[in-house]
């Protein structure tokens, strides 16, 4: 992680950070900048290096090559590491990790030891305030709910003003309505104190919430580096497609720089005449009814629709017995056995070369 100090708020940056443990080799080359107040989310599949890029930042893994700097401090090479103490970072975990023996407030203060006691006093009145726990300043964290537990681990780390933030997926052990919630409040403080963050999380969803820039990893590597909807509208290859979402899959060949699928042509820019190519066709890519072209588009006929809240997944057959899955608004639903003809929206439809996995 690199960073220059500026004037008030730091830029934070990974340059060509490598680790391996024994032959395996867990991130290769990694760079990364999170900008003063940016949430930066790490996503990738279990195993891919992204909580080994947060544990070299962190100090809690030795750098074999590349560097470590946060606000323009190099704190790790190859040659040298700082402990994590000495790095002025804030963690957070899965596990809040909050000491039993100690009320809320003594969590709090717990990394302040070095102040004075009034100015001790006021950076844990003021962290608790920021959280909305100032009146559970005397609680004992067994009395806590699951989010008041993670309300006080994102105090503590933030109530000695850190450098840099970095959370391990702070959320996922959280039930679905609460993790939400909280995810809004912690992106919230985060960006109100300014403080770089860089957030590991194997969720697509809660990556295209939470972070302002979504690093894509895979077998130790970035893939992908960008603002949460480039990365959907915008796909480098065809892992990015389907980990950030399901996707329909077409076989086919590239021709005039278009793949022929039965619902219609994708667009195939920089693939050669000739070349084996695959098509991938987001649920919602896919256009239930008539398009304006009637000579366009595939017959189809209904087989399910199973309602997802606001929209509705259906699922249908085309003629020849090929299963097609289409993301359609809860009002204008087909019903089962219904005829139909799909088409694609361009914009949800991808091509790539047949290899690319």
């Amino acid at each position: 992680v690199h960073a220059r100090p500026r004037a008030i708020a730091r830029l934070s940056r990974t340059t060509g950070a490598s680790h391996r443990f024994g032959a395996a080799r867990a991130v290769e080359d990694v760079s990364l900048t999170v900008a003063p107040g940016e949430i930066a989310a790490l996503l990738g599949p279990s195993g891919c290096g992204k909580s080994t890029v947060l544990r070299l930042a962190a100090g809690l893994e030795t750098v074999q090559r590349g560097r470590v700097a946060i606000a323009g401090e190099r704190v790790a090479d190859a040659a040298r590491s700082a402990p994590p103490e000495a790095r002025s970072i804030g963690l957070m975990f899965q596990d809040f990790a909050l000491f039993p023996h100690l009320t809320v407030a003594g969590n709090v203060a717990f990394g302040l030891a070095r102040l004075p006691a009034p100015e001790r006093r006021r950076a844990v009145a003021r962290a608790l305030e920021r959280v909305g726990l100032a009146d559970r300043a005397k609680a004992w964290p067994h009395t806590l709910s699951g989010g008041e537990q993670q309300r006080v681990a994102l105090a503590r780390a933030l109530a000695p003003a850190p450098r840099a933030m970095l959370l391990d997926e702070p959320f996922s052990g959280l039930d679905t309505m609460l993790r939400a919630t909280l995810r809004e409040e912690t992106a919230r403080i985060l960006r109100e104190a300014g403080t770089p963050t860089l957030i590991v999380t194997h969720d697509p969803e809660e990556a295209m919430l939470i972070a302002d820039r979504v690093a894509l990893m895979r077998a130790g590597r970035i893939v992908q580096d960008g603002a949460p909807d480039a990365l959907y509208r915008a796909p480098a290859n065809a892992f990015c497609v389907t980990f950030l979402g399901a996707a329909q899959r077409f076989d086919g060949v590239a021709r005039g720089g278009r793949v022929a699928t039965p619902l219609g042509a994708v667009a195939a820019p920089g693939l050669a005449d000739g070349a084996p190519a695959q098509a991938l066709v987001r649920p919602e890519g896919v256009r239930l009814g008539a398009p304006e072209d009637p000579a366009q588009g595939a017959p189809a006929t209904v087989r399910a629709v199973r309602r997802l809240g606001a929209s509705a997944l259906v699922v249908l057959a085309l003629d020849d017995g090929t299963e097609v899955r289409a993301r359609a608004p809860r009002f204008a639903l087909p019903a089962p056995g219904a005829r139909t003809r799909l088409s694609i929206a361009p914009e949800m439809a991808f091509a790539f070369p047949a290899g690319d996995r």
